[in-house]
Formats: C-alpha cells, structure tokens, sequence
C-alpha cells in the first residue's frame, strides 16, 4: 500500500511540475508537443514501476490528466484574451487632426461700378505726410472711406480693413455709354455696419442705408439745401416755411434725420457741388444769371447733382387757387428755366430733352404709394397733369413741376396736406437713392 501511494505521488508531482512549466515558460504551439510527451514518458515509467498494482497508475494518470484539462482551458482562455488584446492594439487608428478654419473676420467693401468708373478717372493718390491732424471718422465708416479710395485723409479706430490691404486686381472695369445707366449696390442694414450718425459731422450732405427688403425702413440724414438768385421774391417765389414743414414731416414719419442747410446759397457757391439735392421756387421773378452761375449748374448737374424746380402759386384766404393760374402750360416761370437749363453753358442740347414722368415710375413708389401719379390739388383748373424730368446718362438730374407741390409743403390750410407732404418725402428719398446721385458717390470719393 505504501509502494502504491509512493507511486501516486510520483505522478502527480510531475503532472503538476509540467503543468506548471507548460503555463509559466512556452508558448501554446510548444504546449502541445510537451504535454504529449511528458504524457508519453509517464505512463512508460509509471508502466513498468507497477507491476500489479495498476490501480494506482490508472489513478494517478487520472489525476494527472484533469490537472492538465484544467490547464489547457486556463491557457486557452487566456490566450484569447491576450488575442483580443493584440487585436485592438493593431487595429486601433488615431481619429484624423482638427483641421483650422480660416475665418475672413475683415469684411471688404464692396465698390459699384459707377464708384470705380470715378476712381478711374482720378490721378495716384497722395500720401499725407503728417496723419495727427487728419479729421476723425470712427470705426467701420472709416474702414469704408479709407478702403475705396485711400488717399481719403481719414483718422479712427480701425477694425483690420484697412485701405493697404485692398487690392482691385479682381474688379473688373466696365465702361458706361452715354444710353446705359449705371448700377448702384444698396446697402444692406444686415450687412453694412456704417453709423451714418458718426460720419454726420457736416462734411457731407446726405447718407442713406437702404434695407432691400423693406424700403421704408431706411436710415441716416440729409440737408436740404436752397437755392437763391437775383429779383426772386421771398413773398412771392417761395414759400416760406415749406422747406421746415418737409423736413420735420420727413424726421417724424421716416428714420432720416432731414434739416434745413443754412438758409439759402447761390448757385455760384463753392458748396453746391456737396449738395445732393437742390431746391429752386418760383412764380413772375425773372432770371437773371450770370455765365459763372450757369457752368456752376451745369458742373453739378452733370456731376451727379439733383435739381427739384416748382413753379408756386400762393393761395388766397377766402378764393384759394381759383384765378391764380396754377398748373398752366407756358408761364413766364416755365418758359425761364426751361430756357436756362438747355444754354451752352448749362446742359445745351441735353436740357431740351423733357420727358413725362409716367405713372409706374420709381418716383411715386421710393417710400409712399402713389399710383394715381402726383398730387394735382395744388393746381386745380390747369391744362398740365404730369411732372417732367430730364435725364442724364440714365439718371434722373432735374425734375420740374408745374403742378404747385410746394403749396402742400408751406400752406397749413393746403387740402390733403398730408398726401402732399407724403410725396416730397418720396421726391427726396427717391433722388438720393436712385444709381449715381451724390448721396451715393461723393461721400466715398472726396
């Protein structure tokens, strides 16, 4: 019994030290060969080392084969673990690197044909010298001044659009013809983020943002300016407060915050090639201008400039406008102006060329409605029904009325007063707004 148990022993020792040095040492290919072998050589000796007593080996090789069942399933399984590991190790692929997005924070102005067609025209820019006297525009109004022409003499807080960092290489230049009219870019409340209050410090006449998608909500300011000249009665050529009583129609129902420039300038005046709208009134004066007067009116009308003529008749208290003429074809008024403005040294041949103002034009749709055409109650009676314009290169430079406008503006009494007011704001805000006017050029090119 002790030769048998001894024999156990035996085998279970070296079961136990090949299962240990199967686990611990090789790798699972060698496991195999080992284990066979090892197997081999124990059942030879255990074999011959128990002759009757087989019972024994029989237990022992038992033993020693379930140790070694137990240690082919722990290696096994942990060689699927460390499989699954070595897996995702090689499988494993870094996500691909952020790349940076390039951000344009420096919006570039846009420059409209008609704008560049000017900058054309116009010699290489002059660098001042000295930049601490330089008058002071803020922020993005003068990244707008500054970037479309940059000898523009500007000084603020710069918000990275700067005039040197511009190029025009991609502008393409195109070239007007005299029937052709030219096309202006509205500003876009959404877009631009010009303060017309800020550039509002008198160097300018007019600035007005439009919104493309509404065209009563526009803003900024405009200073109305008018005109004077010789034998002309301030009791009887023009209404006194008609001008005051627009402009504060126009700040009340409007965002435009519309005054009166000075009180009245001559046409012979250095300042009316800033004016974008020019105001002229008249009933029995007689013109009497001189050469310098007219190739002053010609300059700016040609320029871009905008002329509103209105022949007046003055209301009586008790008969109103009945006997006084209005709206009549061929007055001593009518006859003057239209005489002025086709002389050589205005308009010559151009401001002989008198067109009606048909019913669908932009005019009677800039701010108010007015499908019916002009309001004709201040010339009640009369043989003339249409506003006349003339028009230079497309865009409208002067229109004349014969139809007493002005009576609705000056006359508290004036019947549908309102509807009268309602169109001089369309007259004023048409007239900056069309392509090509001062209020769309100068302020960006001087």
């Amino acid at each position: 019994m002790s030769e048998a148990k001894k024999i156990l022993y035996y085998a279970l020792g070296i079961s136990a030290l090949a299962h240990i040095v199967i686990i611990g040492v090789l790798e699972p290919v060698a496991v195999m060969w080992l284990t066979g072998l090892v197997i081999a050589v124990l059942v030879v000796v255990l074999w011959k080392a128990t002759t009757g007593r087989r019972g024994a080996l029989f237990t022992g090789l038992g033993v020693a084969i379930c140790i070694e069942a137990i240690a082919w399933g722990v290696v096994y399984f942990s060689g699927m673990d460390e499989d699954v590991g070595r897996e995702k190790l090689i499988r494993f692929q870094a996500p691909p690197p952020i790349l940076e997005k390039n951000f344009d924070l420096a919006k570039q102005p846009e420059i409209s044909e008609v704008q560049m067609e000017m900058l054309a025209s116009m010699g290489p820019p002059d660098i001042p010298p000295d930049i601490t006297g330089l008058a002071d525009v803020t922020a993005v109004g003068s990244d707008l001044l500054g970037s479309v022409l940059p000898s523009t003499q500007i000084l603020g807080a710069f918000s990275g659009a700067k005039a040197e960092e511009l190029s025009f290489d991609q502008v393409e230049m195109v070239q007007l013809s005299e029937t052709s009219a030219p096309v202006q870019e509205a500003l876009s409340l959404r877009q631009e983020l010009l303060n017309v209050g800020d550039l509002d410090y008198g160097r300018y006449q007019a600035i007005l943002i439009q919104d493309p998608e509404n065209k009563k909500n526009i803003r900024g300011f405009f200073n109305m300016t008018i005109i004077d000249y010789d034998l002309a009665d301030k009791n009887a050529d023009r209404f006194p407060t008609a001008v005051e009583e627009l402009m504060r129609y126009i700040r009340d129902y409007s965002k435009i915050n519309a005054r009166i420039e000075g009180t009245t300038i001559r046409l012979s005046d250095r300042n009316l090639a800033k004016a974008p709208f020019i105001y002229l009134t008249g009933n029995n004066a007689i013109f009497q201008f001189t050469d310098a007067e007219k190739e002053s009116l010609g300059e700016y009308l040609r320029g871009g400039g905008f002329l509103f003529a209105d022949e007046i008749r003055k209301a009586d208290v008790d008969q109103g406008l009945a006997g006084k003429d209005a709206g009549v074809i061929g007055t001593s008024f009518d006859r003057q102006f239209k005489a002025l403005l086709k002389d050589p040294l205005v308009l010559g041949n151009d401001g002989d060329k008198w067109q009606k103002i048909p019913k669908d034009h932009d005019l009677f749709y800039a701010f108010f409605e007015f499908r019916d055409g002009p309001p004709m109650g201040g010339a009640p009676g009369g043989n003339v029904f249409d506003l006349e314009m003339l028009e230079l290169r497309g865009r409208v430079a002067v229109i004349f009325s014969d139809l007493n406008i002005s009576w609705y503006w000056g006359d508290p009494h004036a019947d549908a007063r309102e509807r009268g007011l309602q169109f001089g704001v369309n007259l004023i805000v048409y007239s900056l707004t069309q392509p090509g006017g001062i209020a769309n050029v100068s302020q960006f090119t001087e």
